[in-house]
């Protein structure tokens, strides 16, 4: 069964299309193409891709629709019918011990510190990537206010944060994910 998984696989295809768009605004087409070291290398107007076998694909003036997955691993895999456009999957960055196992070693110290309206604001912004600088801005509180949020989410493991070149991209955990939804199963206490 994949549902109970499946946050985390959100999110890791999540975090890694806000880290593109990110590199897409700051750098344009070859900025964004650039981001996608080491897996697939930019030398315009060539893209290397990492593949088992020598191949080329040419593609005509009918576009590359590229596809991050969390359940790629290691190489990207090209998907080309001559009739369709061509298709790159490429793995976004996560650790292999993605299992649930994870989700669930969560602090009672720390989640005891999320009481708070800036705090529970902060996770549900993140529903949503965002950089430290970019929440302080959307939620008009100071870059350290944020910064201090977000840690406090960190050790709850209702948030993670990546560095992207100069920038640290916060998201939500899969656990994150299921408190901000309501999704939590409930906790059934002994009568």
């Amino acid at each position: 069964m994949i549902a109970p998984d499946w946050t985390e696989a959100a999110a890791t295809v999540d975090s890694d299309r806000g880290a593109r768009a990110r590199a897409l605004c700051r750098g344009g087409v070859d900025g964004m193409l650039n981001s996608l070291r080491p897996a697939l290398r930019w030398e315009p107007p060539v893209l290397y891709v990492d593949y088992p076998q020598d191949r080329e694909l040419r593609l005509g003036g009918r576009g590359l629709r590229l596809i991050p997955s969390h359940f790629c691993w290691r190489k990207p895999i090209a998907l080309a019918d001559p009739g369709l456009p061509p298709v790159l999957v490429y793995p976004v960055e996560h650790s292999t011990a993605w299992a649930p196992a994870t989700t669930r070693n969560c602090h009672p110290q720390a989640l005891s510190t999320l009481l708070g309206r800036t705090r529970a604001r902060i996770l549900a912004a993140l529903d949503a990537p965002a950089t430290t600088g970019e929440l302080a801005r959307r939620l008009r509180v100071s870059a350290p206010s944020a910064s201090e949020h977000v840690s406090a989410l960190r050790e709850a493991n209702l948030a993670r944060s990546r560095r992207d070149g100069g920038s640290v991209i916060h998201a939500l955990t899969p656990l994150g994910t299921a408190l901000l939804h309501g999704e939590l199963a409930p906790v059934r206490l002994p009568h």
